[in-house]
């Protein structure tokens, strides 16, 4: 409806500049998790598309992310995930501390 003009546009309100804070392996960890998941497009965008838009979206740029995959495939722990494995526990933690706050959480 709101294509036909039946209803008024929405206010367009700017998108905040984001900048990536953490470490540039990091990005590209999770650069290769989200194409692997097929979760962008369905899967219908490339690692170094991916990586233009990835380096877009947080001011930073991706260089190399061929040679970082290479590397932390060469990466020797039990898990080469070192990224993604503290993202799943870091959120767990938080979970469990907002259920035994009763499932409350704090924002930012």
């Amino acid at each position: 409806m709101r294509m036909q003009g039946l209803l008024p546009a929405l206010p367009v309100k700017p998108a905040k500049k984001l900048c990536w804070t953490g470490k540039a392996t990091d990005l590209v960890e999770l650069l290769y998790a989200l194409d692997t998941c097929d979760c962008i497009n369905d899967g219908e965008i490339g690692v170094e598309e991916l990586a233009d838009v990835l380096s877009e979206i947080f001011g930073v740029e991706i260089k190399n992310c061929y040679n970082v995959y290479m590397n932390m495939k060469r990466r020797k722990d039990d898990s080469r995930t070192y990224f993604l494995d503290e993202l799943r526990e870091k959120l767990n933690k938080r979970m469990v501390e907002s259920d035994l706050k009763g499932g409350k959480f704090k924002k930012r």
